[in-house]
């Protein structure tokens, strides 16, 4: 029975792998056409863009269609999200590939080596969640069950909730308090080199386009790669205003972005299955949440500025006032990952445990000690 077990997963490891290697080499030509279109004449560019989207579209559909074909017809649902997951994310990188060719920063082609990368690995989580599902219906109850009840007669602490057990090694905790810190900062950093200025292109360009459709200020993006910072606004009769990567909220992308990597997984198989599902879908709605947030942020700010509001009296407080957000995102991560908030109270048992075993020594000696 083992030995067959052993196969069905060889085998789906092996599907999974081309599978991935498809779709991904499809997303690469997705990027590559996008990079392009804007070579041709316009009504040329619409036309092939238009044509390779729905043909690429189709082939993913396809490729999950025949993936899917032995499975009960309940797969056809998840077949349709997933694919829809995937599509958008083939459009996103089209959508990189199309924007390159019209920006300023020398570091343009560098967002594509950041950014299709990224997709290429959210398409190995979308089809390792694609069958998943598929095969959810195997059943894995046993060898849980058993791995579990070893667990549990050992003298590490369980919480259950909502039906789930939480058991978490020491090590996985200390990675946790110690690496988040210190991976945040390394990501920021990564973010905060001039390769990656691309990203403060971006969101100058976006901040003004929305400015001028909303209030019609006629601010401008001006790109000064000589000086320290390398993106300026230039506000209508009220000056400059320079751009810094702070000014991007990757800052608070990279604090969650760290927690969200290094939470511990629990040691009960059942509870552990879709962690990485998890990480990935908090990881991503965080981030774009924290990303909308500092372009409203930035527009009310330079707004107030346009009006005659002084900068250092709105700048920092309404950054700080946007930072509730924060919170926010920590009630999505308990949705999506209780192993967050859990693994808080988990290491509160355990030094409790520590606590009540040394006090239990001790009491021990002093019975020695008195007899």
């Amino acid at each position: 029975m083992k030995i067959m077990k052993m196969e069905f997963l060889d085998l789906l490891v092996k599907k999974k792998l081309g599978s991935w290697s498809l779709l991904s080499i499809i997303l690469i030509l997705s990027f590559l056409i996008g990079l392009y279109v804007p070579s041709f004449e316009f009504t040329m560019g619409i036309l092939i863009a238009s044509l390779s989207i729905s043909l690429i579209l189709i082939i993913n559909y396809l490729l999950l269609k025949i993936s899917s074909k032995r499975y009960p017809i309940s797969m056809k649902k998840t077949t349709f999200s997933i694919w829809m997951m995937i599509s958008v994310n083939s459009l996103f990188a089209f959508m990189i590939g199309i924007t390159i060719p019209y920006m300023e920063s020398d570091v343009r082609y560098n967002m594509a080596l950041v950014m299709i990368p990224l997709s290429i690995l959210l398409h190995l989580v979308l089809v390792d969640r694609f069958y998943f599902l598929m095969n959810s219906s195997v059943d894995n109850n046993s060898d849980s069950k058993e791995k579990f009840s070893k667990i549990k007669d050992s003298s590490m602490p369980v919480i259950e909730f909502e039906g789930k057990n939480y058991i978490f090694t020491l090590r996985s905790i200390i990675i946790l308090a110690i690496g988040t810190p210190l991976l945040s900062y390394l990501i920021y950093l990564f973010f905060d080199n001039q390769m990656n200025y691309w990203l403060h292109e971006i969101v100058v360009k976006q901040t003004v386009y929305f400015l001028n459709v909303l209030f019609d200020m006629n601010a401008r993006a001006e790109y000064v790669p000589s000086g320290k910072y390398h993106w300026r606004f230039v506000i209508p009769n009220r000056g400059q205003i320079y751009f810094e990567t702070f000014c991007t909220g990757v800052q608070a992308i990279c604090v969650f972005a760290g927690i969200i990597i290094l939470i511990p997984h629990s040691l009960d198989k059942k509870t552990n299955e879709d962690i990485v599902w998890r990480k990935t879908k908090s990881l991503i709605i965080s981030s774009l949440i924290f990303y909308v947030v500092n372009i409203i942020r930035m527009i009310i700010q330079i707004y107030l500025f346009y009006i005659g509001y002084a900068w250092e009296d709105i700048h920092y407080s309404i950054s700080a006032a946007s930072s509730f957000i924060a919170a926010i995102i920590i009630l999505l991560l308990h949705k999506w990952i209780p192993e967050f908030i859990i693994s808080i109270i988990y290491t509160g048992n355990l030094i409790g445990k520590k606590l009540k075993e040394s006090r239990g020594i001790q009491n021990d000696d002093n019975i020695k000690d008195s007899v």
